[in-house]
């Protein structure tokens, strides 16, 4: 499996030439020629770092499936596929299944949107802007590393939760952590992660 991040917490996910682009944001719109061609779009939440309706648009009007919550939906012009929490799908033999995760908490202490993860294969979990989530246990995992209420720690005991050994650094362009300095944090402290930083159109294999 190929994972390629672009601005923020947005991931075109590749494998078995199956191409899925994961919270796509307004801040991608002028990549959209560059993604190429698409199988599906996905979204964890309606927040304008994640999800833009124009985008969105954009891509259902090009003729790609859109896969979205309830609440991300209602955003849209264009209604999407809509997931809910424990469904299992399948985009051209990639096999995913949604997980909702409560959204990290806003800056006054209040609930986030409906948050839906997503997990491809078995082995690689997006979890949006989720910090925990029990039941779980994969290998690869995309972590938010900075939030309203995420810290550095809150993103090693999420991966510890999840017994995941792969760390992919998600959600820092616009909140200015460091991710490379989350890496040797990593390191000082001998945690025991595989932390891969990814720049902006950097890809890894997994």
């Amino acid at each position: 499996m190929k994972i390629t991040r672009y601005f923020q917490s947005c991931l075109l996910i590749e494998e078995g030439g199956v191409r899925i682009l994961i919270d796509a944001s307004a801040d991608d719109a002028g990549r959209f020629g560059e993604f190429g061609k698409l199988d599906a779009v996905l979204y964890t939440h309606e927040h304008s770092d994640h999800f833009d309706p124009e985008l969105a648009q954009r891509f259902a009007d090009a003729g790609v499936a859109v896969y979205a919550n309830a609440s991300t939906a209602k955003q849209m012009k264009s209604q999407p596929i809509v997931v809910a929490d424990g469904q299992e799908f399948d985009i051209a033999g990639l096999k995913i299944k949604a997980i909702e995760l409560p959204h990290c908490l806003m800056p006054d202490g209040s609930a986030g949107p409906q948050n839906t993860g997503y997990l491809f294969s078995q082995k690689f979990f997006d979890p949006g802007d989720g910090k925990e989530l029990a039941g779980l246990q994969v290998e690869n995992l995309a972590v938010p590393i900075t939030g309203p209420d995420v810290s550095f720690k809150d993103a090693f005991d999420f991966a510890k939760q999840v017994g995941a050994k792969n760390l992919i650094p998600i959600h820092y362009d616009t909140m200015g952590a460091n991710p490379e300095m989350f890496a040797k944090f990593n390191e000082w402290f001998s945690i025991g992660f595989n932390i891969r930083v990814l720049d902006k159109t950097q890809s890894t294999e997994i």
